[in-house]
């Protein structure tokens, strides 16, 4: 096996795609790519992949990043690419350790400023990607580092922001009344790695690992597993494991790929919540 591609580890991904079939139900996908907004050649590389491939992709936008190049690269994508909002500037404001953790974590909307104050530079930058990105723009708010604090997120409604998206199982529909939540649930990069690719064995497993918890009911059977890139980080051999993963996927009969504008904006009813 090569580090692009593991037969062993897709087998098992593809046995929990038949047991999906076999109840009769469709195994969801989504796709999330991080730290956007510059021009940058892996970015187009990713846009022709998804192109090729016919895959929707979230693209997460960090407003203040935008370049006249970037946005007309945006503009120029496939019509299943949607824009997300990737904070505003991807600037950590923490200094002080929170409770529970070791150290201190790296967040631009955690809890160092007061939530008045992040949320109205949240809303600026969601006028910022309006403007310029037209109906790809998504009201939907994506925390650099998939860090967002309570309070934050609690104001995002009244912002004017329908979901939210960061990282790992989702422990309910929403995440604060009319916010609905989509996480990310395997990322192919070791960040505490020095950001090296995972490998196609691990990133296979971590996909496996949610689906096979969506079918028994340990975690929400209705969030659609998603995957998290960062284009700028992403080696030789992930960008063949992603072509290879997203071909593999397409093929199979139990798999889909939700509208992105309907799997982030669908009403919540009030039995689900």
């Amino acid at each position: 096996m090569s580090e692009a591609w593991d037969d062993g580890a897709w087998r098992a991904l593809a046995d929990e795609l038949d047991a999906w079939r076999g109840i009769g139900r469709g195994a969801t996908f989504w796709w999330r790519d991080d730290d956007a907004g510059r021009p940058d050649p892996a970015l187009d590389r990713l846009l022709a992949l998804a192109a090729g491939l016919g895959v929707p992709v979230g693209l997460a936008v960090v407003p203040a990043w935008l370049t006249p190049e970037g946005t007309e690269t945006i503009r120029g994508a496939p019509e299943q690419i949607v824009v997300l909002q990737h904070g505003f500037g991807h600037v950590n404001h923490e200094t002080e350790i929170q409770p529970g953790e070791r150290k201190v974590r790296p967040a631009e909307y955690g809890a160092a400023r007061p939530p008045d104050v992040a949320l109205a530079e949240a809303v600026e930058g969601g006028r910022i990607l309006r403007a310029v990105c037209g109906p790809r723009y998504l009201p939907v708010f994506v925390p650099p580092w998939n860090r967002i604090a309570a309070a934050v997120v609690a104001g995002l409604p009244a912002a004017g922001y329908r979901a939210l998206s960061t990282f790992r199982p989702r422990p309910a529909v929403e995440a604060a009344p009319g916010l609905r939540q989509v996480n990310c649930h395997a990322d192919p990069i070791l960040w505490r790695q020095g950001g090296r690719f995972a490998g196609a064995a691990a990133s296979l497993e971590s996909l496996r690992v949610h689906l096979g918890a969506r079918r028994q009911a340990q975690a929400d059977p209705a969030e659609a597993t998603g995957l998290l890139t960062h284009h700028r980080a992403l080696e030789p051999a992930c960008w063949e494991f992603l072509g290879k993963l997203f071909a593999r996927l397409q093929s199979h009969p139990a798999v889909t790929f939700p509208s992105l504008p309907a799997l982030f904006l669908e009403r919540v009813s009030s039995s689900t919540t």
